[in-house]
């Protein structure tokens, strides 16, 4: 494994400030359950890695005037598990199910499900169907993009 350096901001602004800072060599972990393995066999290092998992900003799922808001940093087991996705959304239910074994489901984050672009990826065609939109921060703002 090459050496990098690794940032745990205190929050989203922080975050920011990191992407922008260690740009364009800096990767976003949450759950890692991808990423980790791959870091183990990567010629290069990433330079930087931020660790998001701990944001309240990523974390949680709640009702929003148009729907559902779910955070990226939210593991696939609390997906399964959470009422307004149940009463909402149960199909979400069915996708975290197909996602890996248990301790995936327990680690893996809907965020991370949607960027590691893998053709095995569960939560995508759910979202799609769902007609979901997703939102971006960064150092150049924030926009909502549909799936």
């Amino acid at each position: 494994m090459k050496p990098f350096d690794f940032v745990k901001p205190d929050d989203q602004e922080g975050v920011i400030s990191a992407l922008a800072a260690h740009s364009p060599r800096v990767r976003i972990l949450a759950g890692g359950t991808d990423y980790l393995v791959e870091l183990k066999h990567v010629s290069q290092s990433p330079g930087t890695i931020v660790d998001v998992s701990h944001l309240k900003e990523l974390r949680g799922i709640e009702e929003v005037e148009d729907g559902l808001r779910i955070g990226a940093a939210v593991t696939h087991t609390e997906i399964m598990a959470h009422p307004l996705i149940e009463k909402h959304v149960p199909a979400m239910i069915h996708a975290a199910h197909t996602i890996g074994a248990v301790q995936t489901r327990n680690l893996g984050t809907l965020g991370g499900n949607l960027v590691t672009c893998v053709p095995s990826m569960d939560s995508g065609p759910t979202l799609v169907a769902l007609e979901a939109k997703v939102t971006i921060i960064g150092p150049g703002g924030s926009r909502c993009i549909p799936l």
